[in-house]
């Protein structure tokens, strides 16, 4: 069982700042969290500010492309969808293999510090190419495309998939009141009807969500999953988050994919906060947009021990550079040059070059890379997929999503 330490100018929760700590991992679990000095061969010292890892709680990886898509706003999902198949853009993507494709999705959420993505996908599609992610994609779930009539066929069933969700522990996921056409309006009631509306159920986008809605919503125990950026690019609304907030819905922030969505959850975070003063004429606090990308998604998608630094919980680490300000706010403000070590399982997955060594003291073999101007190392083989894919598409495609030089 590979051991080791990491300290850092301050270790980060939700709910509390330590600084001055050491963390010890055994092998992908924390083991302590302790003020003394460890012994270990491996130790670093981090320097920055030390976060659990980011979760994304809603995004297609299959999905990720640039440009994005569109002519909105429009009423529903179903138009874009449509608008989206038949733009060139599209059949550009289409050339390229699901596996890159899957793989291009998650180094998109890797280098912006994400450790746990939400792929909202059928089981069918994606399990193929789980095994094959840098970073983790959430496993266990039962899922719905939405609620309306004109939903895609994902799953057995919004009754027949909840009861699994019950069974087995894990969340439930739809996309629910995401857009404005008679029947999407009732997503809410129609799905609490069919008994999909509970403690399991994760609900993304809510666009329609009514002050009844909401209180339902909070009645059931269900999380709900904010994307701002796609919703104001798709429908030029989102949904009322400052509700949501008030009667304490348990809420957690998602991209969506990078067709419709935020660069990033790094850009989405910015994005929101900035949106909500727009909208509501007040500041949406650091705190909780940090508890919106950590314990409010652990807690939605049933992820047991994480969300957290603790002893006992995964070793799902983010690094980020302390920007002087409060330590929160180095996390909620920081861009892709500021991501400095990414840990999954106990084990870097990426980071700035200085950390090459960590990587080849605990056996992990990497590529180096220049990310955003940055020397970064990086586990897999992040410029091979590029290659891979400028072949597909006969050209040198780049993203600002992964700014990578080569």
């Amino acid at each position: 069982m590979k051991k080791w330490v990491i300290s850092g100018a301050a270790i980060l929760n939700p709910d509390k700042t330590s600084e001055s700590v050491n963390i010890l991992i055994e092998g992908d679990k924390i083991s302590s969290v302790s003020e003394k000095d460890i012994n270990t061969p491996v130790k670093i010292n981090a320097s920055g500010v030390i976060s659990t890892g980011l979760i994304n709680s809603h995004d297609h990886l299959l999905g990720n492309y640039y440009p994005k898509v569109g002519n909105g706003p429009y009423e529903n999902w179903l138009p874009w969808d449509n608008d989206l198949k038949s733009a060139p853009v599209y059949q550009e993507r289409c050339q390229i293999e699901n596996r890159d494709l899957y793989l291009l999705g998650a180094y998109r959420n890797l280098v912006s510090g994400v450790t746990t993505v939400s792929d909202h996908m059928p089981h069918f599609v994606a399990e193929p190419f789980y095994d094959l992610l840098p970073l983790k994609a959430i496993r266990n779930y039962a899922l719905a495309h939405s609620v309306a009539s004109f939903y895609l066929a994902w799953g057995d069933g919004i009754d027949v998939e909840y009861k699994k969700a019950l069974e087995n522990d894990m969340p439930f996921i739809t996309h629910c009141s995401e857009g404005f056409d008679k029947e999407t309006v009732q997503d809410v009631v129609v799905l609490d009807k069919k008994g999909g509306l509970g403690d399991h159920s994760v609900l993304i986008h809510g666009l329609a969500f009514s002050e009844s809605d909401i209180d339902l919503i909070k009645k059931k125990g269900a999380s709900v999953v904010w994307c701002g950026d796609s919703n104001m690019f798709m429908y030029n609304k989102t949904t009322n988050i400052k509700m949501l907030l008030d009667k304490k819905v348990n809420v957690c922030i998602g991209t969506d994919s990078s067709m419709s969505g935020g660069l990033n959850l790094l850009y989405e975070m910015m994005f929101d906060k900035k949106l909500y003063k727009k909208l509501y004429a007040e500041e949406l606090p650091d705190e909780t947009i940090y508890r919106m990308v950590t314990v409010n998604p652990a807690k939605a998608f049933r992820l047991r021990n994480s969300g957290e630094i603790k002893p006992g919980y995964t070793a799902d680490l983010l690094v980020v550079r302390d920007r002087g300000g409060s330590y929160v706010n180095s996390v909620v403000a920081s861009d892709l040059r500021d991501i400095s070590l990414v840990v999954i399982g106990g084990l870097p997955a990426y980071g700035d070059a200085e950390f090459a060594g960590l990587f080849s003291s605990l056996g992990v073999k990497y590529q180096e890379v220049v990310v955003a101007g940055v020397e970064k190392v990086i586990i897999g083989d992040l410029l091979g997929l590029l290659k891979r894919i400028n072949r597909a598409v006969g050209f040198k495609k780049e993203y600002p999503f992964l700014p990578v030089h080569y």
